[in-house]
């Protein structure tokens, strides 16, 4: 693995080898972008390049010595991913319940990097996700940003710049992950999945530029069959009201479901509605506010019947006197 396996990210990359050639590397950065875009592995081989054992100026990573193999297993004692798995094993508390990273968690990180290094260089604490980090935590995450050690290194890893602190943006190097295209994800879901080729092409189509949800969405490809009979069924008004109000139902016990069923409308909508223009455009900003609306504190249930009740009814026959 090198910076060359980092597929569509040819802007960020190459600022940051130029920086590791001319030993320029910022004390922190922010790398932002959707799930999926290479932004956590850029982070991992940025920390190989800073403590691989036979790196030279303008030469791949060797990817082979102690020290990157260390970091490829995770057990590198210079290099930290602060996530929701390292808090939960910190805190003794279930992984599953962690929605924010806490202020226990930055102070640790905090007591962490002003210790000297065990074995590497550098010093590298990679927080995933930095968007999630509560009002105490990123506040003192802050006294760090603001007098950081010697060969210490911070990567805040986002899915959106602007979840930010201004205060946090002002002290770190912003890197921005731009959303893969579908060649490149087919070509990787090629790779690792040669047996479903046959289901790669409609699943890159939902994937909204991302590989890892591609994966998700390969591994559960039940799902995507689901919705497209789901959708054929909608257009052409055969699906009955209970069987709609069941689908309801389901959507309204699970958020996540209940985006990703948004995205996928929407992306469905786009493929195969280009020539009824208007239909088209009333089911995009119809889903668009409702994705608006999830922000909020809106009762999904309600909503969920509102929706589909709604998609039905613009599917329905039109008939003119």
């Amino acid at each position: 693995m090198s910076f060359l396996n980092i597929l569509g990210q040819n802007s960020a990359i190459s600022l940051l080898q130029k920086q590791l050639n001319s030993k320029k590397v910022s004390h922190a950065y922010v790398f932002s972008g959707q799930e999926g875009t290479g932004k956590k592995k850029t982070a991992m081989e940025l920390a190989k390049a800073l403590n691989c054992l036979n790196q030279s100026p303008g030469l791949p990573i060797c990817d082979s010595c102690a020290s990157c193999n260390k970091i490829n297993k995770g057990i590198h004692p210079d290099v930290h991913l602060i996530d929701y798995a390292f808090q939960s094993a910190f805190l003794d508390e279930d992984v599953e319940k962690q929605t924010r990273i806490k202020i226990d968690t930055i102070q640790e990180l905090h007591k962490q990097i002003n210790m000297k290094a065990s074995e590497g260089k550098w010093k590298v604490f990679i927080i995933d996700p930095a968007d999630k980090m509560n009002t105490e935590a990123a506040n003192c995450l802050l006294k760090t940003l603001e007098e950081p050690p010697d060969n210490s290194l911070l990567i805040l890893i986002s899915a959106s710049r602007d979840s930010l602190s201004q205060t946090i943006l002002s002290r770190c190097q912003h890197l921005r992950f731009n959303q893969l295209n579908d060649d490149i994800i087919s070509g990787i879901l090629s790779d690792l999945y040669s047996s479903k080729s046959s289901d790669i092409a409609q699943i890159v189509q939902f994937s909204e530029g991302s590989v890892s949800k591609a994966i998700r969405y390969l591994n559960s490809s039940d799902e995507i069959s689901a919705l497209v009979e789901f959708w054929e069924a909608l257009k052409t008004n055969s699906l009955p009201e209970d069987k709609l109000m069941d689908f309801s139902e389901s959507l309204s016990k699970d958020k996540q479901m209940f985006e990703d069923f948004l995205v996928k409308i929407l992306i469905m909508a786009r493929l195969e509605l280009n020539q009824d223009v208007a239909k088209q455009t009333e089911i995009i900003e119809f889903i668009l506010q409702c994705k608006k609306a999830m922000r909020y504190n809106v009762n999904n249930s309600l909503l969920s019947d509102i929706i589909l009740l709604k998609l039905n009814e613009l599917f329905k026959p039109q008939y003119s006197l």
